[in-house]
């Protein structure tokens, strides 16, 4: 836990000095859209998060983000070029292809043991053909749809704000279930082990590649729900949704303490990395310095915008940078450690070895 209680101090130094630079960081609509961002991103990077435990990468989860939100408006919206079926055929449908998706590219990982990053990466460039093709290159408009409450709406109202968003919400029960799943289950168990040591895990009896499967389809099936929350939350679909949004989950895993050796990482970390990565690309926008120009005119300087994808690579390498690190630190130590256990028995013998020749 010394990881995450780490992160979660950085998280708080950020907020902090946000704050400061600009007290409209925390004013109520800004805190209410960027809570929601947060939990938009950790329900998706949750379920990259098992994929990524497992030793594995998925590159596909931000284009079926994108598809899961295109079929949901052409099945269920009533302006063309919607089909107008009702949202209880659109979203157990588009869930469905999600589903589909996550478990072919399981099984062509671990039945034609072929490599990750290879399947998803064409995934994401097939997922998002799929898309452009359904909404035929445009955009198609949920319009006025009671769908958009979806987003917008939540509990405990004051001043016609929710308190608790429904994406906020469905956070919650994605975290209670994932927690659940990866630290109290045999399956839990079995990820870690294969992230750990996949031929020792093998050995032991345990069915590699149906965990492995599994937790493809856990991503896919996520990355659904999110897309679900994005549908609502930006009222429109293209196949332009969804576009790097793999590249935050990764990031947001890796920055909560999932190696990308797999085999570490929890549930809570995933959390944080994604409050972090939210606020990096919120506090962009707000971060502000107030100064006086040469005349003693007040001037206030801004971050560039166009800054934002340099900023997010660079926190992506960092915390690769940061990973690599520890585990050389914590390899070194074990190599130490070794050597002492192996030495200390050597090095008693040899200081008998005198005693006895005197004798």
């Amino acid at each position: 836990m010394r990881r995450e209680l780490g992160m979660f101090i950085a998280l708080v130094a950020m907020c902090l000095l946000l704050f400061i630079s600009n007290p409209d960081f925390l004013g109520a609509s800004n805190a209410l859209n960027t809570t929601r961002q947060i939990s938009m991103l950790g329900i998706y990077a949750i379920g990259i998060g098992f994929v990524i435990i497992s030793g594995g990468i998925d590159l596909s989860i931000g284009s079926v983000i994108g598809l899961t939100g295109v079929l949901i408006a052409k099945l269920s919206s009533s302006a063309p070029p919607g089909l107008g079926y009702p949202l209880w055929v659109g979203i157990p449908c588009a869930l469905g292809v999600a589903l589909l998706i996550g478990l072919g590219q399981g099984l062509l990982i671990t039945r034609l043991k072929l490599q990750p990053f290879i399947v998803t990466l064409g995934g994401m460039l097939l997922v998002r053909g799929v898309s452009q093709t359904v909404a035929e290159g445009g955009t198609i408009s949920f319009g006025d749809a009671p769908f958009l409450e979806l987003a917008n709406g939540g509990i405990w109202r004051v001043q016609g704000e929710p308190l608790l968003p429904y994406p906020v919400l469905i956070f919650l029960v994605v975290v209670g279930i994932g927690t659940f799943l990866l630290h109290s289950t045999v399956l839990g168990r079995y990820v870690y082990a294969i992230g750990g040591n996949r031929e020792a895990a093998r050995y032991s009896g345990i069915d590699v590649n149906r965990i492995e499967t599994l937790t493809y389809v856990i991503s896919a099936g996520l990355a659904g729900v999110a897309g679900v929350c994005y549908a609502a939350y930006i009222g429109q679909m293209s196949q332009q949704v969804g576009v790097a949004y793999e590249l935050y989950a990764i990031a947001a895993a890796v920055l909560g303490g999932c190696s990308l050796r797999g085999g570490e990482g929890t549930v809570l970390g995933i959390v944080i990395g994604s409050a972090i990565m939210r606020v990096i690309d919120n506090g962009i926008n707000m971060f502000q310095l107030q100064h006086r120009d040469e005349g003693g005119v007040p001037r206030i300087w801004r971050l560039d915008p166009n800054w934002t994808f340099i900023i997010i690579g660079a926190v992506i390498l960092l915390a690769v940078i940061l990973d690599q690190l520890v585990h050389m630190v914590n390899a070194a130590r074990r190599t130490r450690r070794a050597a002492a256990s192996a030495g200390g028995p050597r090095a008693n013998s040899v200081d008998v070895a005198p005693d006895a020749k005197t004798s």
